[in-house]
């Protein structure tokens, strides 16, 4: 094969968007992928918000095949013994869709055939080896006994990226820097489904699972989403927590689906697919190290991953569409060195894409250290929260207001820490004030009943 202007290693949502972008700009690319259809790899359900992918693909609505139009959203906080739940509607999102469930082994067919169609080499059943780098530069790809040479490599071959680790842009990864997620699709017909979540045929549900006590599991969380006719259920846990508490994930995911709750959703469910991925917690990767000499990381591979969330189809589109951008200018220059390629972290930084790494990598951090004691605590303070309204006693004269309990339990890990002192003192002389007002007001009280008595007498 004769020298190419890019080679894309893994075709993926961000490699496709890639390929696709390049291709448009008549730019020659070659997109590899290791399984034999793009997706064979990834046969789990996933939720596609549609708003970036439009962008590059407007028809997209019209050839996708989409399994429920999501317009239902809830947040579940589970223990034992109690649920509590914040359910939205978005009624508004049936004539407007914005999110959808789908399955990745057909989203990425479609995708990498679109880029294929646009003028982009795809080739499958290629497993990128090694790289080929001359002088601390990047100029091409190993796959098996042969050499494919490129004026840029692109890894886009997810979190286990060969490209980034051969190049040496991807450091050493901490277990903290991990999460392992474990996903069960299970079959049920459409008329339950639709019945269980109060749904009709094309709509769907997406479920924030988040739990504080779980039969002594003190911290996880996991999503529960609906299909044509099936629900796809997945648990999320930090690879050092797990070690840390030898825990086994498939053994919580159980917890997950035995509670009350859970179970009266999934009733009757059988396996159609189980799945376990490693997901990167967020920027584990600081922005410097997404560009090198020849080469670039987008997607998982750089792990351009919005934690908060749990985004990664979107953020990948994203990113390869910034690739491809960087790519362009490097054409037109003629220069493909990290000193042009680091244009790339511009193109970024013009979309929400490095605020978000930067955001992400501090939640992965706080998830990684005092998250991991706190988290807990503050899931269960929300509950707390709730349950005042199921505990008030009248008779009591206990008396704590629900801002401090929520700043105090909640609120001080969420701010800049200059502010944390001056609004929690502000806070408890509010207190302060209210228990001191509540005191006089109880002793004016009983003297006016002393007086009441006296005067009745």
């Amino acid at each position: 094969m004769e020298k190419t202007t890019c080679i894309i290693v893994g075709a993926g949502p961000a490699g496709s968007a890639c390929a696709l972008s390049l291709a448009r700009k008549g730019i020659e690319t070659v997109l590899l992928e290791r399984g034999r259809t793009p997706g064979e790899k990834n046969v789990s359900s996933f939720v596609l918000f549609i708003k970036e992918l439009k962008r590059l693909v407007p028809e997209c609505m019209d050839e996708l095949e989409l399994e429920r139009n999501i317009v239902r959203s809830d947040q579940i906080i589970l223990s034992d013994d109690d649920v509590k739940t914040i359910t939205s509607f978005n009624y508004k999102h049936i004539r407007n869709p914005v999110t959808f469930s789908a399955f990745r082994r057909k989203f990425d067919a479609w995708f990498a055939k679109k880029a294929s169609m646009a003028g982009a080499e795809l080739i499958t059943g290629m497993t990128v080896t090694d790289l080929i780098i001359d002088n601390g530069r990047v100029i091409g790809v190993k796959v098996g006994d042969e050499e494919l040479y490129a004026d840029v490599v692109v890894g886009a071959d997810g979190y286990h990226s060969k490209v980034a680790e051969r190049s040496g842009l991807n450091p050493v990864l901490d277990p903290g820097q991990c999460l392992l997620s474990v996903k069960e699709v299970l079959n049920l017909p459409a008329e339950v489904i639709n019945d269980r979540f109060q749904l009709t045929d094309g709509l769907g549900a997406e479920l924030g699972l988040w739990n504080y006590d779980v039969n002594n599991f003190k911290s996880g969380t996991g999503t529960l989403y609906t299909n044509t006719d099936s629900i796809s259920i997945a648990a999320f846990a930090s690879v050092a927590d797990l070690k840390n508490k030898n825990m086994k994930l498939h053994a919580y995911l159980e917890k997950f689906k035995q509670h009350p709750y859970i179970n009266a959703l999934i009733k009757d469910g059988t396996l159609r697919e189980y799945q376990a991925h490693i997901l990167s917690n967020g920027g584990r990767i600081a922005p410097e190290k997404l560009y090198g000499d020849g080469v670039l990381l987008c997607g998982e591979a750089g792990a351009i991953m919005d934690t908060m969330s749990g985004m990664g189809v979107p953020t990948c589109i994203v990113s390869g569409m910034m690739a491809a951008e960087t790519i362009e200018m490097a054409v037109k220059k003629r220069d493909f060195s990290a000193g042009t390629l680091k244009n790339y972290l511009k193109y970024l930084d013009s979309t929400s894409l490095l605020d978000m790494v930067y955001e992400s990598s501090k939640v992965g951090e706080y998830w990684d250290g005092a998250g991991k004691d706190e988290m807990p605590d503050d899931i269960k303070a929300v509950a707390d929260c709730y349950n005042k309204w199921w505990d008030v006693d009248y008779m009591s004269k206990d008396y704590y207001p629900l801002m401090a309990n929520l700043f105090f339990k909640i609120g001080k890990h969420f701010m800049p820490k200059i502010l944390r002192w001056p609004l929690g003192a502000a806070i408890k002389i509010t207190s302060l004030y209210s228990k001191t007002c509540e005191k006089i007001k109880s002793k004016i009280r009983s003297r006016y009943y002393e007086w009441k008595k006296q005067y009745d007498g």
